[in-house]
C-alpha cells in the first residue's frame, strides 16, 4: 500500500466519529430551520440558518486539525511512523478537507432547496445558472478560508509543542509574539493604498427581497 494512502485512511478512522457528529449536528441545524420557518409560516427564516451554517464551515476545518493534531500529541502516533512531517500534516489536509467539500455541498442542497421551492415566494429568484457560479465562488472561498486558518493553526500549534521543553508561560507568550507580529506585518501591507485598492477592488453584490412577515 502506498504510505500516504496509510496515513489517509489512518487519519480517515481517527476523525470519522468527529465528522458524523458534526455532520449530525449540521443537518439537524438544517431541518430545524426548515421546520421552524415551515411552523410560523416564515420560509426567509432559513436565510440565517444558511448564513450561520457558511460561517460554521470556515472554522470547521481548523477545529478538525485542532482535535486531530491534539490527539495525535496525546497518543504520541507520531513518533512511530517513519514518514516526513509534511506527509504527515498533507496526509490531515487531505481528510480534513474531504470533509470539508462533503459539508459544502450539502449546504449548496439546502441552499438550492430554500431559494427554488421551501422559499421561492420569497427569495429573488437569480436563475440556476446563476446561482450555480455564486456557489462556485462562494464554496472556493470558504475552501480557502478554511485553509487559510487551518495553515494558521497548525503553524502556531507546532511553534508551541516544539517548546515543550520551556515553560507554559513562555510557550504561549512565543505564540501571542508571532500573532501579534503577523497582524503588525498585515496592517502595515495594507496601509500601502495600491494595494490595499487592489485588494478591495471586487465586491460581491447580495441580491435577495427575502423578508419575514409579521
Amino acid at each position: 500500500m502506498n504510505p500516504i494512502k496509510g496515513l489517509i485512511k489512518k487519519d480517515f478512522r481517527i476523525t470519522r466519529n468527529l465528522f458524523f457528529t458534526w455532520a449530525g449536528a449540521i443537518i439537524l441545524a438544517m431541518g430545524a430551520g426548515v421546520g421552524l420557518s415551515a411552523y410560523t409560516s416564515q420560509p426567509a427564516g432559513t436565510l440565517p440558518v444558511i448564513f450561520l451554517l457558511g460561517l460554521a464551515h470556515i472554522v470547521f476545518a481548523p477545529i478538525m486539525m485542532f482535535v486531530t493534531l491534539n490527539q495525535e500529541a496525546k497518543t504520541q502516533l507520531w513518533l512511530y511512523t517513519p514518514r516526513r512531517a509534511v506527509d504527515l500534516i498533507v496526509s490531515k489536509f487531505t481528510v480534513i478537507f474531504s470533509y470539508q467539500l462533503i459539508m459544502q455541498l450539502l449546504l449548496s442542497i439546502y441552499t438550492a432547496f430554500n431559494l427554488f421551492w421551501f422559499g421561492r415566494d420569497v427569495y429573488e429568484q437569480i436563475g440556476p445558472r446563476l446561482f450555480g457560479e455564486a456557489a462556485i465562488i462562494l464554496n472556493i472561498a470558504l475552501i480557502v478560508f478554511g485553509f487559510y486558518f487551518t495553515s494558521c493553526l497548525t503553524f502556531l500549534w507546532t511553534v508551541y509543542h516544539s517548546l515543550k521543553k520551556r515553560a507554559k508561560v513562555l510557550r504561549w507568550a512565543a505564540v501571542l509574539l508571532l500573532v501579534f507580529g503577523y497582524n503588525l506585518l498585515e496592517g502595515l501591507i495594507l496601509s500601502y493604498d495600491p494595494l490595499s485598492e487592489l485588494i478591495f477592488k471586487y465586491k460581491v453584490n447580495v441580491i435577495s427581497n427575502a423578508a419575514l412577515r409579521y
